[in-house]
């Protein structure tokens, strides 16, 4: 194996991982509202999701997004309107006023975590997520001779350097998490945690 061009691997993985992007920040601000348990599923999603994507883009996905790019459009569509749908319930969270003395209990309206499905869903409308696996496909092609074993170190390489990267965004919504004291604090990341689903929309949208 090359070493010089797996170095460069390494660099792009790391580079890619560290930087912002949706998940990133969708993973800081979620375990800053929910705390850093909460949003393992969410993290065990993204690693999930990420991986599968990235074998489909080592087993030809880039050119079957480029023969076929209606079907791009689809998704991106229906991952739209789903993450649309998050929103709106991350808003009517920031918005419901919590009961005065005496007064009749209001029906709960509150935010959660991504599940791990969902997040593993996400990968395959989120940008970042398909740029840095079809990139990653093309580009280091000679680091081995079969898409399998190109699948196998590509997944090795991305848990070992890349995993630990979103980690570092998990702890430090974690620490956030440990400033909020009172529910003015919640629904202003509520608030800020739907700008930003409708942000990772538009540039779904536009992409």
């Amino acid at each position: 194996m090359d070493m010089a061009l797996y170095l460069s691997l390494v660099g792009f993985v790391i580079a890619m991982s560290a930087t912002p992007g949706p998940n990133n920040l969708m993973l800081m601000s979620s375990s800053a509202l929910f705390g850093v348990r909460r949003t393992v599923p969410h993290f065990l999603g993204v690693q999930i999701g990420f991986n599968v994507l990235l074998v489909a883009a080592v087993f030809g996905l880039g050119t079957l997004v480029a023969r076929y790019p209606v079907a791009l459009d689809v998704v991106k569509a229906g991952g739209s309107l789903w993450l649309a749908w998050m929103a709106f319930a991350f808003v009517r969270a920031g918005l419901a006023r919590p009961a005065e003395p005496g007064e009749a209990k209001a029906p709960k309206r509150r935010s959660r975590p991504f599940r791990t499905w969902e997040a593993a869903l996400f990968q395959w409308v989120n940008p970042k997520a398909l740029l840095m696996t079809i990139s990653t496909a093309g580009a280091y092609i000679a680091l081995a001779d079969t898409a399998g074993e190109r699948a196998m170190l590509f997944m090795a390489t991305f848990l070992l350097f890349g995993a630990p990267c979103g980690l570092m965004w998990v702890l430090a919504g974690g620490v956030i998490n440990r400033f909020l004291t009172d529910r003015r604090h919640a629904r202003i990341l509520n608030f800020a945690i739907a700008i930003l689903l409708l942000a990772t929309i538009a540039i779904i949208l536009k992409g």
